[in-house]
């Protein structure tokens, strides 16, 4: 995989990619959770290059290392920061429309993205995708409360990050000590941002309702292909919310992973793209269908 920063909008980005030998124009963008980075969608790039298809990721800005933006409208229904950020990067790609896949958090940017310009969504992949329903683990609600950051900041240590990310997954044992040693780097540094995103987008309760529901009211603005997929076990976000996802997008096929916690793309990448190769190679041939 090679790696590149970017320019968008005046913050420096950093963008991993999978190039495969013979590239159709079929590219697949994919974004990261709220804490992630671009590498957690490492295991999966790979099968979506060899299906001759270009794979991206990106760093969020304010996360791995990417710059950090500053009083960022983050899902604001008339200028929302991430959908402009994801089509300006695409912009600066030299790409005009691409699959769009978003987890957790990204799964929130993803489906924005898709609402705010679907004339450039191939299609949409949500993993086990935040704000579709409102249920969020404490663990994260707990960051809206005053004084909570600075807490997070004095107890980080690798123990305690560690103890983080396994609970992201069903079987702590499938989780690569890489993925730790990159949480342990990126971690400090992403916390700022952490507490300014999760503030942004939740209440000690849930979901903010005031921002969820200018998008649930679009959501006829995206009638492309989707696919749904969520880990069973996932501990982050139930995976009953499911059901949500449905009522958001009801075209979407949806895929359920047995035994396997939020982080899908890391402890099942091969489960996870049985179900979307396939349907990466349907929503192509909807595009293409629509074209002629």
């Amino acid at each position: 995989m090679r790696e590149r920063s970017v320019t968008v909008d005046g913050l420096r980005l950093r963008v991993i990619e999978a190039v495969p030998d013979a590239e159709r124009d079929d590219p697949v963008l994919m974004i990261h959770g709220v804490g992630g980075w671009a590498e957690n969608w490492r295991e999966v790039m790979p099968g979506v290059a060899a299906s001759g298809r270009r794979a991206i990721a990106l760093d969020l800005p304010g996360f791995g290392q990417s710059e950090r933006p500053r009083r960022a409208r983050y899902f604001d229904p008339e200028r929302p920061f991430y959908a402009r950020l994801i089509f300006a990067l695409l912009d600066a790609l030299g790409i005009q429309r691409a699959h769009v896949a978003g987890h957790s958090f990204g799964g929130g940017v993803a489906y924005t993205a898709a609402i705010w310009c679907p004339e450039r969504t191939r299609s949409l992949t949500l993993v086990a995708p935040g704000g579709v329903g409102t249920e969020v683990a404490r663990a994260l609600r707990l960051f809206t409360l005053p004084g909570f950051g600075l807490l997070a900041r004095l107890r980080q240590s690798e123990r305690a990050t560690r103890e983080v990310v396994y609970s992201c997954f069903y079987d702590p044992s499938q989780c690569p000590e890489e993925v730790v040693a990159e949480a342990v780097r990126y971690g400090p540094t992403a916390l700022g941002e952490i507490v300014s995103v999760l503030r942004a987008s939740l209440t000690p309760f849930g979901v903010r309702e005031d921002v969820r529901r200018p998008w649930i009211e679009r959501r006829e603005r995206y009638a492309g292909p989707a696919l749904v997929a969520w880990g069973r076990e996932d501990a982050i976000l139930p995976a009953r919310q499911v059901e949500d996802a449905l009522r958001l997008a009801p075209q979407a096929e949806v895929r359920v992973i047995p035994s396997c916690g939020h982080l899908v793309m890391i402890e099942k990448p091969r489960e996870l793209l049985e179900a979307m190769l396939p349907f990466l190679d349907r929503a192509s041939e909807v595009v293409a269908a629509r074209a002629v």
